[in-house]
């Protein structure tokens, strides 16, 4: 004798069959957990409300923190198995975008480029279910374009560890920014201008990890103190009071308070020797303007930060010639500052050429031996 078969209801009758069993609330409370598990509990922040650190020139508009400038750096801790950002990128001259450095649980720094159209970036996935550390940072420069943090989507955000107490400003050009030193995945010569440029292998970024420290990275490529490489302003003296670094004709004005640095660090001056890009030839460097506006600019700077300590380093892309003309000026500058009473302010001479990178600028090797030269001279000037 067979077995009687079971009946085999259509699916919307079998769906409504459980309904009728189940109480609406559990049924709803189901649902939500249902989606939770689908979404991979995945919660959404708020970047400017968020328990993250950030480290270099922004601002915070309507939830969003903006900022522009190089290695501007997030610090995110969380806990689950993947991380996104809304990353915004003004995709300046439309033709322009920007690199970012990620770096997941202290493993190799990768990078990434914002591309248009696209908000939401992974920074993190699949890892290993539990607490994970993050760090974004801004490899390429401000005159690029300007970025927006606007939120962040893991499955819990922690509160970020403090950042260090020591804070260190570099102050430079375009071998502040990094720029072409990483020519691993965009040969020289290849692709755009700044797709080489990498901030968190610069010199600056590389001292500050050795000491612990913070960095700020005001700094952008092409500019000087006197003049330009290719063009007579705006300089650095116009451009350091905004949160963006760069000339508008209403800057959006930085404030000092919220980064007090214990060291600055000042290395321009190649570009005022610059011979420039245009085809007319333009005059040698005036020394007593560049003497001048150099001393006017630390002495605007210690008023700034007046407990901080002053390094003026000479170029590392110069030979012998312009090397000694830049260490005279730079001493005149000291001198000038040390009349007035300022006893906070010394230079540092690179001995050697470092130019191996593109464009004539150091390479990864050669930012690393400039941070290795001078760890010591920080180190005793600082007491670090």
């Amino acid at each position: 004798m067979s077995r009687p078969q079971k009946s085999k209801l259509p699916l919307t009758t079998y769906s409504i069959s459980i309904q009728a069993r189940i109480p609406y609330k559990l049924l709803t409370i189901l649902s939500l957990l249902i989606l939770i598990a689908c979404s991979g509990g995945n919660k959404k922040y708020q970047a400017a409300k968020a328990p993250i650190q950030v480290m270099g020139r922004h601002l915070n508009d309507n939830g969003a923190i903006k900022f522009a400038a190089s290695g501007v750096t997030f610090y995110m801790k969380f806990q689950g198995t993947h991380l996104d950002v809304d990353l915004q990128d003004e995709f300046r001259d439309s033709t322009n975008y920007n690199w970012f450095t990620v770096v997941v649980d202290n493993g190799t720094p990768k990078r990434f480029r914002t591309r248009p159209g696209k908000e939401w970036y992974t920074l993190a996935d699949s890892l290993q279910s539990g607490e994970h550390n993050l760090i974004l940072s801004k490899a390429t420069e401000g005159q690029n374009g300007h970025n927006e943090l606007v939120a962040i989507r893991t499955g819990k955000l922690l509160q970020t560890d403090p950042l260090p107490k020591r804070k260190i400003e570099f102050i430079g050009d375009s071998i502040t920014c990094g720029y072409g030193d990483d020519a691993r995945q965009t040969p020289c010569n290849k692709g755009t201008w700044f797709d080489q440029t990498h901030a968190w292998y610069a010199y600056g970024p590389r001292l500050a990890r050795h000491f612990n420290a913070q960095w700020m990275l005001s700094s952008v490529s092409g500019i000087g103190m006197h003049r330009n490489w290719n063009s007579p302003s705006p300089t650095m003296p116009d451009v350091y009071g905004g949160v963006f670094m760069e000339y508008t004709d209403s800057i959006t004005p930085w404030d000092f308070d919220r980064y007090v640095p214990d060291l600055i660090v000042i290395a321009l001056g190649t570009n005022d020797f610059s011979a420039g890009g245009g085809k007319e030839p333009r005059p040698d460097l005036d020394g007593d303007a560049f003497v001048n506006d150099y001393t006017q600019f630390v002495g605007r700077v210690h008023k700034i930060h007046p407990a901080a300590k002053i390094l003026l380093l000479n170029s590392p892309m110069f030979g012998e010639s312009q090397r000694e003309k830049l260490a005279g000026y730079l001493q005149r500058v000291i001198a000038n500052r040390k009349a007035t009473g300022d006893s906070t302010i010394t230079r540092f001479a690179f001995e050697n050429k470092y130019s191996d990178g593109c464009d004539g600028h150091p390479n990864l090797k050669q930012q690393g031996k400039m941070a290795d030269a001078l760890e010591p001279k920080i180190s005793s000037f600082m007491g670090w």
